[in-house]
């Protein structure tokens, strides 16, 4: 009996290898030697004799180890036949072993290689092995295999079958991924023709491969540049085994993530503010994340500031920066800079910085930015300027007979602490003194301060101290202060009195005089010596007048003018008189006539009792009488006024406050003398 495949498939123009053995009985066995060849033979035809060198083949096997395998060459297709070994020794056996045939069909295609598994269906992640099988029937010119992709690692081998019949093997080993899903492994099988030619057959699966969603992507449409408050569609795309089965959208802002939507596609309008958007796409497996996309959103400038550097306080005089920032889209192509002073705005520069001096005085600052859209104005800017104190020129004082009231305003950067001082002591709020104080503008400070029954003194000094870190400054008022209960505008209407009535005396002296010049002229010849030696009482204070002045040129000039008032004026007796008279007389060698006013001061009361005795018609003799008045203190600001305009009236002390009114009356009495030459 012999053992061999049923069947072999070869191509044609290749070789065929048939493994080959068999079995004689046991008296046939030691006969069994190098004696014996194979022979092999469809039908009655002999197609191989291993002692025939010109027969196609070999016989590779060993008859004395009953291995009869054999190799026929050139395979056509007309040898596909069923083939059967025959044993010739030069002893028996001769036999020929027909139970068991071989059938070998020559084919002009090769056989194709057989996958394991023959489909491929695993989650990402697993270990595949994938094996290539494919037969060698040619045992001298296996098939060559190779794999479609260099998916991992490949080892090949040459194995046997369970009919002895060889396969050549490869086995490629890899890990599933996403990326292989769907791919199309192929393993192809390269025959070697004895002719030199070669042929190929392949085969193939198709990967199916689970994994969760990859390559999540959010397209936009339309997909350039859109107008703010259009309509833009959103589509969520993903890759996924299974497929998705639900989306959901979010806008991010910042580090927050809000869900705006569900769906593969979401319509939104474009704005500036819309910020970045993204999906995610979610199967049996897990989820996937797509990347973020913006609307290009075209807009007019928005958000446009002024930033300014140094940002803090700056000293005037500083370099300062001024920077004007927008978001646009397209971007800003012109910035343009204003100053705001009162209501006017003036163009002071352009660009996205502009470089200018800090001053006190300079305003508010804004920009404009300006692209192919729109325009944008800034919000207003100031620059933080820190400069000393200083008091405006707008102080003021008022002062009426109950209170005294002060305004002073300042200004300096910090802002300024205002101090009030009276009389070089700090004034703070009290019963007395009542301050109020109220901002001025950004930088200032307005207070006004209300002083209570001012005390009697002449003059006062009130100040305002004003100060910050930088320096102080100082405004002083000199304060007159009025007598408790005293109106101002009564002591206008009394000062204008005493103009009144001054101007009035002035006048009746004036009069006087002309009428003395005029008795002069005619009774200088008829006067006495005893006239000449009259002299004024000791209590009178004498003013005298030069009597040429009066007579106007008509007599000749004096040789002594007495001031009024003068330290040398006679007060003792006639003795002095007559001797300044003589003196007088010698020193111009003639005479002249000197008319002279006594003033008496005397109170209401003994005016009273003197009153019947004076005689105000008596020849050569005239009378003004004047009545002063002190009223409380205010009698000294009288006389300080009176001394002012001429010195006329003598000085005197006020009189005790606790009389109501007190008079003084000013009698002028004016005598002439005459000096005769001897």
């Amino acid at each position: 009996m012999t053992f061999m495949p049923q069947t072999i498939e070869v191509l044609s123009g290749s070789c065929v290898t048939i493994p080959c053995s068999f079995d004689v009985v046991d008296r046939y066995k030691s006969n069994v030697d190098e004696t014996c060849k194979a022979l092999w033979k469809y039908d009655q035809t002999v197609v191989f004799d291993s002692s025939n060198p010109q027969t196609r083949g070999h016989l590779t096997g060993n008859l004395k180890n009953r291995d009869c395998t054999t190799t026929l060459n050139n395979m056509k297709p007309e040898n596909s036949k069923k083939h059967f070994f025959r044993l010739e020794c030069n002893n028996d056996p001769k036999y020929d072993f027909t139970t068991r045939q071989v059938d070998i069909s020559v084919t002009d295609v090769p056989p194709t290689p057989t996958l394991t598994p023959s489909t491929l269906k695993v989650k990402e992640g697993t270990s595949v092995s994938l094996k290539c099988s494919a037969p060698a029937p040619c045992l001298s010119h296996p098939p060559a295999l190779t794999w479609s992709s260099s998916l991992g690692h490949i080892q090949e081998s040459l194995q046997e079958n369970l009919d002895r019949t060889k396969v050549q093997t490869s086995v490629l080993t890899f890990t599933a991924s996403h990326l292989h899903h769907r791919l199309e492994i192929s393993c192809t099988a390269v025959y070697n023709i004895q002719d030199g030619s070669s042929q190929s057959v392949s085969t193939s699966l198709t990967a199916d491969i689970s994994f969760p969603p990859k390559n999540t992507t959010v397209s936009v449409h339309p997909s350039g540049p859109v107008s703010e408050n259009s309509r833009v569609t959103l589509t969520c795309s993903s890759t996924a085994n299974p497929a998705v089965r639900s989306y959901t959208w979010y806008k991010a802002d910042g580090g927050r993530e809000d869900k705006i939507g569900t769906g593969n596609v979401l319509d939104i309008t474009a704005s500036e503010v819309s910020a970045t958007f993204f999906c995610k796409a979610e199967n049996d497996f897990g989820a996937g994340r797509s990347n973020t996309r913006q609307i290009e959103v075209q807009y007019s400038p928005k958000h446009t500031t002024v930033s300014v550097s140094p940002s803090g306080p700056v000293p005037e005089d500083t370099d300062v920066t001024l920077t004007c920032s927008s978001a646009a889209n397209p971007a800003v192509k012109n910035y343009t800079w204003y100053r705001a002073d009162r209501g006017l705005e003036t163009l002071i520069g352009t660009g996205h910085v502009l470089n200018i001096k800090a001053s006190r005085d300079s305003g508010l600052f804004f920009c404009k930015a300006e692209n192919a859209i729109g325009s944008r104005w800034s919000n207003t800017s100031q620059i933080d300027v820190h400069f000393a104190p200083q008091i405006l020129s707008s102080y003021d004082c008022i002062q009426t007979a109950d209170q005294l009231n002060c305004s002073c305003e300042t200004v300096g950067n910090p802002p300024p602490a205002l101090q009030w001082y009276l009389d070089g002591s700090p004034v703070n709020h009290s019963d007395r003194f009542a301050i109020s104080s109220e901002p001025l503008n950004v930088s200032g400070l307005s207070s006004i301060i209300t002083v209570s029954q001012p005390q009697q003194r002449d003059l006062s000094t009130l100040l305002c101290n004003s100060s910050n870190s930088l320096g102080s400054t100082t405004q002083r008022f000199f304060v007159y202060n009025l007598k408790p209960h005293q109106d101002f505008v009564m002591l206008l209407v009394f000062i204008a009195t005493f103009v009144v009535l001054f101007l009035v005396i002035c006048g009746l002296l004036l009069v006087i005089r002309a009428q003395r010049t005029h008795q002069i002229v005619h009774k200088s010849q008829t006067l006495t010596s005893g006239e000449a030696n009259e002299v004024p009482n000791a209590e009178e204070e004498a003013i005298y007048t030069n009597a040429k002045e009066l007579r106007q040129g008509e007599v000749a000039d004096p040789a002594v003018i007495s001031e009024p008032n003068s330290a040398i004026l006679p007060s003792t007796g006639p003795n002095d008189a007559e001797g300044a008279a003589e003196s007088s007389e010698k020193k111009e060698g003639g005479s002249s006539d000197v008319i002279y006013s006594s003033v008496n001061w005397k109170t209401k009361s003994k005016k009273k009792k003197e009153e019947d005795a004076v005689d105000m018609g008596q020849p050569g003799s005239s009378y003004l009488e004047e009545e002063r008045c002190a009223v409380g203190a205010i009698s000294r600001n009288v006389v300080s006024d009176a001394l002012e305009m001429g010195n006329l009236y003598d000085e005197f002390e006020p009189r005790s406050e606790s009389k109501a009114v007190e008079c003084e009356y000013a009698q002028v009495k004016f005598k002439r003398k005459s000096v005769v030459r001897k």
